[in-house]
Parts: structure tokens; C-alpha cells; sequence
């Protein structure tokens, strides 16, 4: 059997990993399991991850990039601010949708996390995990519309990290799509409320206020100098 990549293989594997946890649960995901479900042997597994945790870890990484991309491919819809907040809004639903099931394991690792000792580490990374792709997110939206932020970046990405799960979660549980689309909304002034207004350089001849220049008044002439001898 031809060999591949070790990352093809990562991928493969931790793709496998995420269809056991998705049909049977989080607690389902063991070495063996996914080697079963990757069609391959334990041996491939255990040298392509150190243990179980640095597995669970990549299905973090992998369920978070999944969450992030449609919103990231929302900052092509404009410059403006307002436009890109707008765009990301609507995006996170339609990425929630498209996304549901890897939406439910984020919450399963959390509260799997919560409970057993053994995996809050593990949850404690996943949370990290998506509290730094919303903190890259605000980072290109700000760079991009020409802004900054009136508060610590990255408490304004764990806040929206944080309002982000809560919609969702209450999403997964009602199916109200209107209701979902209006707090991502809300979300979204919320963030543009926390933006300095870029600061516009006055064209030359024109003031700050948006008024003619001042006349440039004639300086007397220096007096004449007189020289020493």
C-alpha cells in the first residue's frame, strides 16, 4: 500500500474521528474505534498522534476552522464596516446550518470537559482554539475596514466568542431561524459599537470640519539685519 503524507494522513484520521463522534459521542472516540472507522491500524494511529487528548485536540482545531471559514469568506463582501458586519451576521447562520452537527460536538466537548477532569483540558483548548479564530476574524475586519477597536481585542473575541455559542446553542435547540439571524445581527452592532470611526486625512485646501481653508494671511517682511564689525 502506497504511503502517504503524514498530514493527508492527520487528516484522514481526524476526519474519522469526527464521524464516530457525530454518530455515537464524544466518549466514543477511542484509538481503536477510529482506527476501525479509518480503515487502518492502531500502529498508524498512535504514530501519527501521541495519545487520545493531542487526537481530540486536532477534532477541536478542525471543528473550529469548519465554524470560522464562511465567516472569514465574508470579509470579500465589502470594506466598509458595516457591510463586512452584515455580511458576517448572515454568515454565521448559514455556516450553523451547514455545520450543525460539528456545532453539537463543540458543545459535547465542553460539557464532557465540565464534568470529567480528564477532557477539560482538552475543552479548555477547543475553547481557546475559537476564542483566537474570532480574535483573527476582528483582526481583518478592523484592518480591513480601516478601523480599531475602543476596547482589548481580546476580550471583544472571547465576548463575541462567547455570544456566538450562546445563540447557537439555543439554535440547535429551537430551529428559529429568524430569531438566530436577529441576535447575530444584534451581535454585529454590538462589535461595530465597540469601533473607532476611521480617521479621514482633510483633502488639501479643505479643514477638518469640512470647510474652505483659511486664507493664508501676508507675513511681514523681516526686519533688515545689521551687521557687525
Amino acid at each position: 500500500m502506497k504511503r502517504k503524507p503524514l498530514e493527508e494522513r492527520r487528516a484522514e484520521i481526524v476526519e474519522a474521528a469526527l464521524r464516530v463522534a457525530m454518530r455515537d459521542g464524544v466518549e466514543a472516540v477511542t484509538v481503536r474505534q477510529v482506527a476501525r472507522e479509518a480503515d487502518i491500524s492502531l500502529g498508524t494511529v498512535h504514530y501519527c498522534f501521541d495519545d487520545k487528548d493531542a487526537l481530540l485536540r486536532a477534532m477541536g482545531r478542525a471543528i473550529a476552522l469548519a465554524a470560522s471559514e464562511p465567516v472569514l469568506n465574508a470579509l470579500e463582501a465589502g470594506h466598509d464596516a458595516e457591510t463586512l458586519a452584515e455580511a458576517a451576521a448572515k454568515s454565521l447562520l448559514t455556516g450553523l446550518k451547514e455545520n450543525r452537527h460539528m456545532r453539537l460536538l463543540t458543545f459535547e466537548f465542553a460539557t464532557n470537559g465540565a464534568r470529567t477532569p480528564v477532557l477539560r483540558e482538552v475543552a479548555q483548548a477547543h475553547l481557546a482554539q475559537s476564542v483566537a479564530f474570532t480574535r483573527e476574524y476582528l483582526d481583518r475586519l478592523a484592518d480591513k475596514a480601516g478601523v480599531k477597536y475602543r476596547t482589548d481585542p481580546t476580550f471583544l473575541a472571547r465576548f463575541v466568542a462567547q455570544q456566538i455559542d450562546g445563540i447557537e446553542l439555543a439554535w440547535l435547540v429551537d430551529q428559529d431561524d429568524d430569531a438566530a439571524q436577529a441576535a447575530f445581527d444584534e451581535l454585529g452592532r454590538i462589535v461595530l459599537g465597540y469601533m473607532d470611526h476611521p480617521v479621514v486625512k482633510p483633502a488639501d485646501g479643505a479643514r477638518s470640519d469640512g470647510a474652505p481653508a483659511d486664507p493664508v494671511r501676508p507675513q511681514p517682511a523681516p526686519a533688515p539685519r545689521t551687521r557687525s564689525v
